[in-house]
């Protein structure tokens, strides 16, 4: 694989913007037919950078790519002259969460894809990609600038080795795209650590996020693995709607490492301040199912299964709050979901399975152990409505008053082999506003 070194560029370790320089080098290496672009020890400050088809950037231990402060310095892409944009057919560029338009200025980021394939990211132990919190005003909530890594309709996908630090909004966001592989990656700070929407056949395994937001994120996504993996976050472990999604040999904890940076004063965010205790560090639930109108549901969602997993101090057990006014839950509920081997411990409120009548959950348990965070606690492991069928399968439950689950529909749940777990009657319609 013929190599190109940023530094034979031009590119210098200074204070300087090193982003002509550093697409130099990745727009030879793709017009002489692809290769890897190798970023050596040292801290190189970009603004954002078009990766390209059948290119490896490669990040050597101590090399740092540190994003601008300045968020106007995303945007070059708009004007690539290599493999130039029709920026007539998409000219939205508002900064709205989850844009579809690729070319808005919530897609920016520090590296972006757009329209390629096979293209890796690889970095060796000691490489960073350091999105420096930047600041946006006319971002999203007011505040968030780049993501660090931006993927849009590509296809054959690598990641693997580097750390993300201080991603001003997610670290990863991928949407698109198919055939994904993300190994060992750590990411630290910032928001989302890895979402994906409209993919097919991701792995991720061996990862660390340590958020101030959510884990992993996303939502019409078919053939899914999460394998091996650290959560440590500020909302859910996973906020994620899929097909055929297996989860398996993750932990999570909380309170998170890393607060939510929404917390923070106008100030402090203009400043890239660190997260502090006054932030939110409660992690709301190990699993939050999650479908809007961003994107048409391709497949029926279901067959998600979350296994060997263990989850330290959630909030609550397991959100599906599916209503057709709920902005994150409104597009296409859930069928099926089953916890098999876990431990979920530390509940500190219940779940809440509000479900579609129409397409109902089966939402199933199986050698679970179930904690409450206090002695004697007195609230319901979940309130469920609509659920096809609710198992309970050799589930042991600790630290509640009186172990119980509230539904609609008392006839389809079974509890086998477990633990004492009265099931009541609930007198309405679940209220899932402002969750």
């Amino acid at each position: 694989m013929e190599e190109y070194k940023i530094t034979d560029f031009g590119a210098l370790s200074c204070d300087r913007l090193q982003t002509k320089e550093i697409q130099k080098a990745i727009d030879t290496c793709f017009l002489n037919g692809g290769g890897k672009v190798i970023v050596p020890k040292g801290i190189f400050l970009t603004g954002g950078l078009r990766l390209r088809s059948n290119t490896t950037l490669y990040l050597e231990a101590g090399a740092i790519l540190r994003g601008s402060r300045d968020y106007k310095d995303y945007m070059a892409y708009r004007e690539d002259e290599i493999e130039p944009l029709n920026m007539e057919a998409n000219p939205d560029s508002k900064s709205s969460s989850g844009s579809v338009n690729p070319y808005s200025d919530w897609n920016s980021g520090i590296i972006k894809v757009l329209d390629e394939e096979n293209v890796s990211i690889i970095g060796e132990p000691g490489s960073f990609i350091d999105g420096v919190n930047c600041y946006n005003p006319d971002g999203e909530e007011k505040y968030r600038g780049p993501h660090a890594i931006n993927i849009y309709n590509t296809k054959n996908i690598y990641l693997e080795g580097y750390t993300i630090t201080d991603s001003a909004n997610w670290a990863h966001n991928i949407m698109k795209s198919s055939d994904i592989t993300v190994k060992n990656v750590t990411v630290y700070g910032g928001h989302d650590g890895f979402d994906v929407r409209t993919c097919d056949n991701v792995l991720v395994e061996d990862c660390g996020f340590y958020t101030g937001d959510d884990c992993i994120a996303g939502f019409d996504n078919k053939d899914v693995v999460v394998r091996n993996c650290i959560f440590d976050c500020a909302c859910s472990a996973m906020r994620f709607g899929g097909t055929d999604v297996l989860v398996e040999n993750c932990k999570s904890f909380a309170p998170s490492t890393y607060g939510f940076r929404g917390s923070l004063s106008t100030e402090e965010k203009a400043s890239a301040a660190p997260t502090g205790e006054h932030c939110r560090h409660a992690m709301h639930t190990p699993f939050l199912y999650y479908c809007d109108f961003r994107a048409d549901i391709r497949h029926n969602p279901g067959n998600i299964i979350v296994k060997n997993c263990s989850f330290k101090n959630p909030n609550s057990i397991f959100m599906h709050p599916f209503k057709k006014d709920q902005i994150w839950c409104c597009n296409r509920a859930l069928n099926s979901i089953v916890f098999e081997n876990c431990e979920i411990t530390g509940l500190s409120l219940p779940g809440v399975i509000c479900a579609d009548p129409d397409e109902p959950l089966d939402y199933r348990l199986k050698n679970v152990r179930i904690t409450s965070r206090e002695p004697d606690a007195d609230f319901p492991i979940f309130e469920a409505s609509d659920c096809k069928y609710i198992e309970f399968d050799s589930v042991t439950v600790e630290g509640f008053k009186n172990a119980h689950i509230v539904t609609d529909n008392p006839d389809n749940v079974k509890i086998i082999n477990s633990d004492k777990i009265d099931v009541c009657l609930s007198d309405g319609i679940l209220d899932v506003k402002g969750i």
